[in-house]
Formats: C-alpha cells, structure tokens, sequence
C-alpha cells in the first residue's frame, strides 16, 4: 500500500461569519489546519500530505502552517468535489490509496487513523460514522434514529477507484467522497467514529475561552554612539543599545512573547539579520506582528513588561512607554504595567554596559 492524504482547506466559510477563514483560527494552542498535519505527519504509513489551499489563503496563510518535510500545496477548486479531484489527480498515478480529510474537523484522534489504515487493506472504502443520538424527524414525520447514522472525515479510498469516479461525477454540489462509492453501487466499510471528531461549522463551535501566554526575554550591549529606544520611545541618554535593528531591547522582548504564545515562532526567525531589516524601527516589527496575530484571529489582552536597566532613570517615561505600546498592540493601557528595575551596580547592566527586558504577555481569540 503507497499511501498519502488529502486535506480539504479551501473553503471560504461563508456560515462561519468570520473574516478569518474557520481552518486559520486559532484553536487549542494552534491554527485548526494545524491539528490535522501534526496527527497525520505522525503516521509512518502516510508518505505526503497534500493540502487544498487557494492562492489567496497560501499567499497570506502559508507562514502560519505547520513546516513538515511530508507537506505539498496544491490549488483548491470552485467547490469541495473541484479540490478533491485537483487533488487525487496529482496523486494517483504515484499512490495506491488515500485518505481524504476536512481541516475543519481538529479532533480526531491517531486511534481512527491507524484503524482506518487497517480496514483499508482489506476494504475500498472506509468510512467512520456515529450512531445519531437525538429524536429525529424526516418532512415533518418521525424516523426511527436507530437507522440514523452521521458520517465523518478522515475517510479511506482506494486511489485508482475514487480517482475514476470523481472524474465522471458531474454533481458539484456532493459533500462527501463516500457518496460517489455509494452511487456507483460498491461496498462501503462503515467504522465506529468518534464523538470529539466534530465539524467546526460556526464561530461558536469553536468554544475555546482559554488564554494563551508568552513569555519574551531580551538583552542588548550598551555603547556610545548609539540611539536608546525603549518601547518605541527615544530615551536621551549617552549609551545606546546595540543592534541590527534599532535595539529596542522591550520590544524585541515583547515580539517573542506574543510568538511564543501563539506557536509562531521567534523574532530571530520571523526578521533574521538580513539587510532587509538593517536598521529597521522595531516599532514596525511589532506591527507586523501584531497583524499576524489578528490573521488567526488572536487579541492582546494584557502584558506585563520588566526594564532592567542602570542609567539613566525611566521614572519620567514609563508612562509615554506605557502609552505607545498600548497604542501599538490596540489595547487599553490600563492592561499594561510596566516596571523598571536597576542591578543596583551589579555585572553588566550595573555598568550600564548592557540594558535587559523581560515580558508576559496573554493573547485570546477575538469575539
């Protein structure tokens, strides 16, 4: 068995309601798409992950997806059958089999995959379905729910089988790979699924309150010659900070924590030591960041920022610091507190050869 999987990201989500598309919110600690590619990469069995992505998401969205060696993008379609098939056909004449997922179900578990996978070698199609629990009704007549079933994704195909059926299905409108096995009369393995394994259809399925937290720490040489800039604020002083950028040692601090707490990485690897950023105010990087965070879907909602540095005293400009990060992360600055603290003559800072910054930060999802 050659095998790959297809995960169905395209979508616009026009019931979500939402200018962020439902597979780039953040959810549980990570970007929804991010849930499926991290339990698919873990199974040895599944060679590529192919994801349907438009231009437009994979422009704006691809810095944000999980980075895997397994991972290829491809164009998604119109509709759900369109991605299907764009995808299946760069496929097919490389793979026997496929699984064929939608990103907006994040909780599935490895257990489905692995007993999916086992099915699939005795089976052309394997589908996980769930018993319906509620008292249900059919035009306005009730039906017996024992004979109810919903069914879910990920699903398992034959390759070569799904591959000629979705290219003589003319029904765009199809919500579900199974269907055409079900319409060209052939055997459809049905499996227990799972009841985490729901669909994120709506803002509110999402229910995630929680808060996520950063933690940022920065430290930068002191010299002559050089600008103080702290908070996006020019300090007078006669030693500034040395850096590539303009060494604002907070703000860079403040940078990693909001990547920290929304898995993006770090300030080194978003805006490396390239000529590109030589110089730059740290004012704009913060921006940048900040726009990454409303991307997903994230707000700041509090920070509490630590300035350990000598000379000279800040006591007249915390709060002018206070206000313009407030102003920059689009936050009332009654949720920032700022503190500055000396070494009291102590190792390199207390020389005023080195300045130091410490920051926790809290992110939530916009509501």
């Amino acid at each position: 068995m050659k095998l790959a999987t297809i995960i169905l990201a395209a979508g616009k989500s026009y019931r979500f309601k939402s200018n962020t598309p439902k597979q780039f919110h953040f959810y549980k600690k990570d970007i929804i798409l991010n849930h499926s590619i991290k339990k698919f990469e873990q199974i040895k069995e599944i060679k590529e992950i192919y994801i349907a992505l438009n231009n437009k998401y994979q422009k704006k969205y691809s810095s944000y997806i999980k980075k895997t060696n397994k991972i290829k993008f491809f164009n998604g379609g119109k509709y759900r059958s369109d991605s299907v098939k764009n995808g299946i056909s760069k496929l097919h004449q490389k793979y026997t089999h496929v699984l064929i997922h939608d990103a907006a179900r994040p909780d599935f578990s490895l257990k489905l995959i692995l007993k999916l996978i086992k099915e699939l070698k005795k089976n052309s199609c394997v589908v996980p379905v769930l018993s319906c629990t509620d008292t249900a009704i059919y035009n306005k007549k009730y039906i017996d729910r024992k004979k109810i079933e919903l069914i879910q994704t990920p699903q398992a195909f034959n390759l070569s089988q799904i591959y000629k059926y979705h290219n003589k299905n003319k029904d765009k409108n199809i919500t579900d790979d199974s269907i055409l096995f079900y319409k060209n009369n052939q055997k459809i393995k049905f499996i227990k699924g799972e009841i985490e394994n729901k669909k994120i259809t709506f803002v509110k399925d999402l229910n995630d309150k929680k808060k996520y937290y950063g933690l940022g720490y920065d430290i930068h040489k002191m010299a002559k010659g050089y600008n103080l800039y702290i908070g996006g604020i020019k300090i007078p002083s006669s030693f500034g900070s040395v850096g590539h950028s303009d060494g604002d040692s907070l703000l860079h601090a403040l940078i990693d924590s909001f990547l920290g707490a929304a898995k993006l990485g770090d300030i080194g690897t978003l805006f490396p030591n390239t000529k590109k950023f030589k110089d730059i105010r740290s004012t704009k990087l913060l921006q940048e960041v900040i726009r990454k965070l409303k991307n997903i879907n994230l707000k700041v909602s509090s920070i509490d920022l630590n300035i350990i540095l000598q000379s000279p005293n800040l006591k007249n400009y915390k709060d002018r610091i206070r206000l313009n990060i407030s102003k920059l992360c689009k936050i009332d600055k009654k949720y920032v507190n700022i503190k500055a603290k000396t070494t009291d003559k102590i190792g390199i800072i207390g020389q005023s050869k080195a300045l130091a910054c410490e920051v926790i930060s809290t992110l939530e999802n916009v509501r």
